[in-house]
């Protein structure tokens, strides 16, 4: 798998894990943590945007945070590849808290520049999202780091058989 592909799936694993940790928390906590829903009712609620009909369901919410984990997954990449080399876990959560504030600085933009933004409790989501970029962040990279080991295993296995095949026309 090229480059490009493992960003891709590896965006959208730590996406999934981390939209999981949200809902189970939002749920606990019976307030409303969940990304998707939270980005639709903000286009649902804005004067400027389209009205949505189901905020729980609807793909403008759901493709907008997926879209935003894989940028997140090309920063990883490119802060990996200039400076990283080979994150450890340690370095993953350092990331992950990194995003975690970004992502919290980013919502609370979010929320202050709406005219009517969703309510919740604001201290538990921001509390929350910390933690669900810790686990973006850590399936992320960890689905990146699995996707090169398999790539690198699968072509040096394929070399290996053409150099056994080539070796056997010899004889």
């Amino acid at each position: 798998m090229n480059t490009a592909g493992k960003i891709l799936v590896a965006g959208i694993i730590g996406t999934t894990f981390m939209t999981m940790f949200s809902y189970l928390i939002s749920d606990k906590e019976e307030e409303q943590y969940r990304e998707p829903e939270l980005l639709n009712a903000l286009i649902d609620r804005s004067k400027y945007l389209p009205a949505i009909s189901n905020k729980k369901t609807h793909p403008a919410g759901w493709s907008t945070h997926y879209l935003i984990g894989i940028l997140f997954m090309i920063s990883y990449r490119m802060l990996w590849h200039k400076a990283l080399k080979n994150p450890s876990t340690a370095k993953t959560i350092i990331i992950g808290a990194a995003s975690g504030a970004i992502g919290i600085i980013s919502w609370k933009i979010f929320f202050s520049q709406h005219d009517n933004p969703p309510h919740n409790d604001r201290y538990g989501y921001y509390r929350q999202l910390f933690f669900a970029h810790i686990i973006f962040s850590v399936g992320a990279i960890v689905s990146y780091k699995q996707l090169s080991s398999i790539n690198t295993t699968s072509n040096k296995d394929f070399r290996n058989l053409i150099k056994r095949i080539k070796a056997e026309k010899k004889y």
